[in-house]
């Protein structure tokens, strides 16, 4: 074994020109891997595309052990340069194939040139091909785990696929880079919030606001956060901060109107409602508006609200829950008449609400208890 491994040593203190040799068809090795793969998972049309002519060559297998082969990442010449800001312009200008060729000839030239494979996956990106584009921007960053852009933008790209923990770790390695970087401290904040990191959440939103404190995303992702977190309060400052930075979009103002709600501030779920329903009217605001009057005992302007939701949508079950309570408030009321047509609302909404939506045990209860 030690005659192995002497014999091995003399070989590659010997002959460094044969070492160099052997790295160098290990890169290209690597990189016409990396574009088999994205050319065999983009089919025959984008295949030509990513490939050229040669990608009727069968597609070579990566090697197991692809991930052991550690290269310098390689600085671009000036020739190469060049190449690289034709394909860029290229790109830039919607014209993806020519932006595609370029960037292969430059990897079948220079195999270690991460920012070609950096451009390949920007250019599959905007083409919508993500799954494509993953593997370009993986292999830049096998490349040159340095460069923020590309690794970043694999984050960008795994949590557009669902891969929540490669995102995550994607992510995290773009913050060592960039700490302050508002973009990647959002994108964790949401990865945090799906996993149920709901503190951790918070704590990148707020890194995000600080780095700039008049961007309404940023502000609206915090909201958002701390309202997951069940800081009401708070979550209502932000969504208010959001709101007067940017035209706030209906479901930000709904879940305003809920973190009002949460907070019991009715009069004030009950303005932001009522505003909703005149910039986007929906179901879902309507009913707002008439749970927010209900609990403001505004029970005319409730049943008005809920009934607007219903012509909206007839199977909105919220609002057929609003007009069926009402009425049997008043039922109730009233002493309960058999023959008052006020129960009989009361059952018929009910019963359309079930079967809108068969899950509402407390609604099943109410028909039971008072025999509608």
């Amino acid at each position: 074994m030690e005659a192995r491994l002497k014999t091995h040593m003399t070989d590659f203190t010997i002959l460094p020109s044969r070492l160099r040799s052997e790295r160098l068809r290990a890169s290209r090795t690597l990189a016409s891997c990396t574009l088999a793969v994205i050319s065999v998972l983009a089919g025959c049309s984008s295949r030509a595309a990513v490939m050229g002519d040669k990608s009727k060559a069968p597609a070579t297998v990566l090697p197991t052990n692809a991930q052991a082969i550690v290269v310098a990442p390689a600085k671009p010449t000036e020739t190469e340069a060049i190449k690289l800001a034709t394909a860029r312009d290229a790109a830039a200008n919607e014209d993806y194939e020519t932006a595609l060729r370029v960037f292969r000839e430059l990897l079948e030239d220079n195999p270690t040139l991460a920012d070609a494979f950096t451009g390949m996956g920007a250019v599959l990106e905007q083409k919508g091909e993500l799954t494509l584009a993953e593997p370009a921007y993986a292999r830049a960053v096998a490349l040159d785990a340095g460069d923020f852009t590309a690794v970043s933008s694999h984050g960008r790209v795994l949590e557009a696929l669902g891969r929540i923990k490669d995102a995550v770790f994607a992510y995290q390695r773009a913050l060592m880079i960039r700490p302050r970087d508002m973009d990647s401290n959002l994108a964790m904040s949401r990865l945090m919030s799906v996993t149920g990191q709901s503190d951790s959440a918070v704590v990148f939103a707020q890194r995000a606001v600080k780095t700039d404190p008049q961007s309404g995303p940023a502000h609206l992702q915090l909201a958002r956060s701390l309202a997951k977190a069940g800081r009401g309060a708070d979550a209502i400052r932000e969504y208010e901060s959001a709101c007067e930075l940017i035209e706030p979009p209906a479901e930000v103002m709904l879940a305003l109107v809920n973190a009002y709600a949460l907070e019991r501030r009715y009069q004030e779920a009950s303005n932001a409602a009522d505003a909703l329903t005149r910039t986007a009217p929906s179901a879902a605001a309507f009913e707002r508006l008439g749970w927010a009057n209900f609990r403001l005992n505004e029970f005319e302007k409730s049943d008005a609200a809920y009934r607007k939701a219903i012509e909206l949508d007839s199977k909105y079950w919220p609002a057929l829950n609003g007009v069926g309570v009402n009425a049997l408030n008043a039922w109730i009321k009233a002493g309960k008449p058999a023959d008052d047509p006020l129960r009989d609302e009361a059952r018929t909404m009910l019963q359309r609400s079930m079967k809108a939506n068969p899950d509402q045990p407390k609604v099943a209860l109410l028909l039971m208890k008072y025999q509608l």
